[in-house]
C-alpha cells in the first residue's frame, strides 16, 4: 500500500488475500493489484463500498443491526474516501450462497467492496465481527476480518471502531471515527465545555460551574482537557478529566493576570501557555508534573497562542511585534524566532499532526482559514465566501479540520477534509458552539 499527501492523488492498493479471523490485523499484501482508491484533491473519485444491515447471530435485536450499519456507513462517508451503498435487510448468517448472491448484486451496481457485519447481543455485552470483501474479484475474496466487543450502551463507539478498522485496511492508518470533539457552548457570560462524538452525537457537558469556560484543548493521551475558566473570578488555567467524572478539576496556572492559550506538547509532559504575570503577555512552558515554568518570549509586543510541532522541537505562535498579529515559529527553548506570515492579520496557528502545514485564521473583512508550510511558503486559503471561519483544530489523521463558523447566522462547529471537499455541520440547535478541540484517537 502507499499513500500520497492530501491535495495530490492518493493511491491505495487494497490487498485481497483471504484471511481467517485475527485481531489486531497485520498489513496484508495482495499477490496482484485488485482494488484502488483514487482520490483527487477535490474528492472526485471514491471507493464504492456496500454496508448492509448487520446480521444478528445471537440475542434479540432492538434496532442495533440497523444502527451499527448506519453509523459505520456515515463514518465511511465522512472520511471522504468512500461512497457508501446502503441496503435494507441483512445477509443470512452461515449461508455462502446468499452471501455470494448479495455481493454479486452489489458488484453489478458498481460496488468495489462489501462489509458483512455480524452482531451478537449477550446480555449487557455486544459482540460484533466485521468481514471485509473485495467485490472486484469473481470470488469476492475476503480482505480482512476482525472481532469487536463493547458494553451495550457503547453501541455507537463499537460502530466507530469498525469504521476505523475499514479505513485502516484501505489506507494503512486507522480512521478518525473513534474520537471526540470538545467545544464551548452558551451565550456571553455563561459558557460551558461540552464533549461529543466527532460527528456531534452523544454530547455531554463536562463543566457545570455556571461561569465562563474557554479554550478547551485535549491532552495527547486523550484523558484530560486543559482550559481557561473564570470559575474563581479570574482567567485561570485548569485541567479536567472527562472520562473520570469523580476526579476533581486540577489547577494548572493561577497567576495574577491572564492564564490562557494552553497548548500540549506531543509527549504530554509540557503545556505551553500565555501568562501576563510579569506585565506583558508572554509565552511560557509549564512542566505539568512539577509546576516548573520556563519563559520563552521576551518582547514588548504581545506573544500568545502557542502550538507545538508534532516533533516537539518547535512552537508556532502569534505576535504583534511586526505591527499586526502575525504567525511566528521558534525553537522549543524560545530561540531561533522567525516570522512565517506577512501582510495581514493572522491568529490561531494550528500545526498539522503530520508536520505540514500550519493552519491559521486570517482576517480580511471576514475571517477565513489559511494554510502555510512551516518554511513560510505556499500560503493558501482553505475557506472563502461563507461567513466567518476560525478556530481550527486538526483531526489525528492530518486530513480533517474542525472549526467554528457563523455561515448560517449562528456560530456552530463544522469539520471538513483539507483537500477541499464540503464541510459538515457537527453541532445543531439554537445554542452557539465555538472553540472546538479534536481529541486524539481514544485508547
Amino acid at each position: 500500500m502507499r499513500r500520497v499527501a492530501a491535495a495530490a492523488i492518493l493511491l491505495v492498493l487494497v490487498t485481497v488475500t483471504a484471511l481467517g479471523l485475527w485481531a489486531p490485523p497485520p498489513a496484508v499484501r495482495a499477490q496482484a493489484v485488485d482494488v484502488y482508491i483514487n482520490v483527487t484533491g477535490g474528492g472526485s473519485k471514491k471507493l464504492n463500498i456496500a454496508v448492509p444491515e448487520f446480521t444478528l447471530v445471537a440475542g434479540t435485536d432492538t434496532g442495533l443491526s440497523k444502527l451499527l450499519a448506519s453509523v459505520v456507513g456515515n463514518d465511511l462517508t465522512l472520511s471522504g474516501l468512500f461512497s457508501v451503498v446502503a441496503a435494507s435487510g441483512s445477509i443470512p448468517a452461515n449461508n455462502p450462497a446468499a452471501l455470494a448472491q448479495t455481493w454479486s448484486a452489489f458488484a453489478a451496481a458498481g460496488a468495489h467492496a462489501g462489509v458483512h457485519g455480524l452482531l451478537g447481543i449477550r446480555g449487557e455485552r455486544l459482540e460484533a465481527e466485521m468481514r471485509l470483501y473485495d467485490l472486484t474479484t469473481p470470488e469476492h475474496r475476503l480482505i480482512a476480518s476482525r472481532k469487536f466487543e463493547a458494553a451495550a450502551p457503547q453501541s455507537r463507539r463499537l460502530a466507530h471502531k469498525i469504521a476505523d478498522e475499514i479505513v485502516l485496511q484501505f489506507t494503512g492508518e486507522p480512521g478518525i471515527a473513534d474520537t471526540k470533539l470538545a467545544y464551548v457552548v452558551g451565550p456571553p457570560g455563561a459558557k460551558e465545555i461540552v464533549v461529543a462524538d466527532y460527528d456531534g452525537a452523544s454530547a455531554s457537558a463536562v463543566t457545570r460551574n455556571g461561569s465562563i469556560n474557554l479554550s478547551p484543548v485535549w491532552s495527547p493521551d486523550a484523558r484530560s482537557i486543559a482550559f481557561t475558566s473564570f470559575m474563581n473570578g479570574y482567567p485561570d488555567l485548569f485541567r479536567l478529566f472527562p472520562f473520570e467524572r469523580q476526579r476533581p478539576v486540577q489547577s494548572l496556572a493561577s497567576f495574577v493576570g491572564i492564564n490562557s492559550s494552553p497548548g500540549w506538547s506531543p509527549d504530554g509532559r509540557y503545556l505551553a501557555l500565555t501568562l501576563s504575570k510579569d506585565g506583558n503577555p508572554e509565552i511560557y512552558v509549564l512542566t505539568v508534573a512539577t509546576g516548573v515554568l520556563q519563559r520563552l518570549t521576551r518582547h514588548v509586543g504581545i506573544d500568545t497562542e502557542p502550538a507545538w510541532s508534532p516533533t516537539g522541537q518547535q512552537i508556532a505562535f502569534v505576535s504583534d511585534r511586526a505591527g499586526q498579529p502575525r504567525i511566528f515559529v521558534m525553537d522549543k527553548d524560545g530561540g531561533n524566532v522567525r516570522q512565517l506570515t506577512t501582510s495581514g492579520f493572522h491568529t490561531q496557528p494550528r500545526w498539522s499532526p503530520k508536520g505540514d502545514p500550519i493552519v491559521y485564521t486570517q482576517r480580511s473583512g471576514t475571517h477565513d482559514l489559511w494554510a502555510i508550510s512551516p518554511s513560510g511558503s505556499n500560503p493558501r486559503p482553505l475557506t472563502s465566501g461563507q461567513g466567518d471561519n476560525q478556530g481550527s483544530t486538526w483531526a489525528p489523521d492530518g486530513r480533517h479540520l474542525a472549526f467554528q463558523s457563523n455561515r448560517t447566522g449562528r456560530w456552530q462547529v463544522y469539520f471538513m477534509p483539507v483537500d477541499g471537499q464540503a464541510a459538515t455541520q457537527v453541532t445543531q440547535g439554537t445554542t452557539e458552539a465555538t472553540s472546538p478541540s479534536w481529541s486524539p484517537r481514544l485508547p
